[in-house]
């Protein structure tokens, strides 16, 4: 349980017998009501690398735990005591910090800050390994990276009095590389296998969008990323990061969103080449009720589940990691299904009574968006 140590951001920590025991109770009862490990996607539709849940095994384990009155069971031995973790990236070859530290306001109240960081690289680089490190980790909830060519960052942060701009959804546009890299806490270094890699252009400005639980009292943050390079040859795909579903590809719109309305929308994007699909993150606020994207294949005509959120909860947008990569043909499509709930009986909603809501990144605005990270075949260097 990385999130639930002294040093992490779980409401408690679960590392010894002791701390299990005193919470045994709530363990079983959000165990088994699926709200922790807190992952939002239907297990049963796809497969996922990053699917946080329990086996049915555990589930019943715990369950019998308690009723058994929570007996301390056998000290593992120290090679047992916590599973194995990514090493990290011990001499990086790029290091990517903020300028300065951050201070989070003691309020209550979770926070997201942008940070705009230039790459400041000499070529455009490979990357096959990055590490997100949390300088608080006691604060940092999770760190969303995405790649900026242009000024629009730069001139957010400037009418920023703090370091760096607020921005509670995502960062207030949609940039070249959206969510080029996605880090939780408690995960470690992630490792691109070969042929893959990231791709950081010369004049690249990286936007760190780093989320923040509700503390008490005032503390500092000052993160930083690692990054390892991969020597280039032409064997290597690069891994692209882009928004492939928006409101432009809604085909029942216009995409308005009415007080009392309960509605789907539906939207289609065609492939012009052949590709791979490794990952998936579909983007909503408090409107937004469910997701579910998926593709058919140009030549077989297969369909092909990606990802379904039954129940969206905008707190817990992440990044959902294909177990396989998906490969799509020249002339397939991909489809996304949202459905938006704007009436009094949806108490997640900022506003109630409910009020007409416009697109944007806000709280009390409402976004139709899913980014894939994607790497287009061989065949097309052909």
């Amino acid at each position: 349980m990385p999130c639930h140590t002294k040093t992490n951001i779980g409401a408690m920590p679960l590392s010894t017998y002791q701390q299990a025991k005193a919470y045994g109770k709530m363990i079983e009862y959000v165990t088994a009501n699926k709200l922790m490990p807190p992952s939002k996607a239907d297990e049963k539709f796809s497969r996922l690398k990053n699917h946080n849940t329990l086996k049915e095994a555990e589930l019943v384990a715990i369950k019998a735990w308690v009723s058994a009155g929570m007996p301390e069971g056998k000290i593992p031995g120290e090679a047992d005591a916590s599973p194995a973790k990514e090493p990290g990236i011990p001499k990086p070859d790029i290091v990517v910090a903020m300028q300065k530290s951050f201070a989070v306001r003691g309020d209550y109240k979770e926070r997201s800050q942008v940070f705009v960081i230039p790459a400041n690289l000499a070529k455009d680089e490979f990357i096959d390994a990055i590490e997100f490190v949390p300088g608080n980790t006691k604060i940092v909830k999770s760190c969303s990276i995405s790649i900026d060519t242009g000024q629009t960052a730069t001139r957010y942060d400037n009418n920023d009095l703090n370091y760096g701009y607020s921005s509670l959804a995502g960062v207030s546009f949609i940039p070249y590389q959206y969510n080029w890299y996605q880090w939780m806490a408690g995960e470690g270094a992630v490792f691109y296998p070969k042929p893959y890699a990231k791709n950081i252009s010369v004049g690249s400005k990286f936007l760190l969008h780093i989320t923040y639980v509700a503390i008490k009292t005032v503390q500092k943050d000052s993160s930083y990323v690692k990054f390892r390079i991969l020597k280039k040859d032409s064997t290597i795909q690069a891994i692209q990061s882009l928004v492939l579903l928006d409101t432009t590809h809604i085909t029942n719109g216009p995409f308005t969103i009415n007080p009392g309305d309960k509605r789907k929308f539906y939207a289609v994007h065609q492939v012009k080449k052949p590709m791979e699909i490794h990952s998936v993150m579909p983007m909503g606020q408090a409107a937004l009720s469910s997701w579910e994207i998926y593709a058919v294949d140009s030549l077989t005509g297969q369909r092909i589940n990606l990802l379904k959120i039954p129940h969206w909860d905008a707190h817990w947008k992440k990044k959902y990691i294909l177990e396989t990569p998906v490969q799509l043909s020249a002339g397939s499509k991909i489809f996304g299904v949202a459905y938006y709930n704007n009436s009094d009986d949806n108490t997640n909603l900022i506003i109630l009574p409910p009020k007409k809501i416009r697109y944007g990144e806000g709280q009390r605005d409402e976004l139709f968006a899913v980014q894939f990270d994607f790497a287009y075949t061989k065949t097309d260097d052909k």
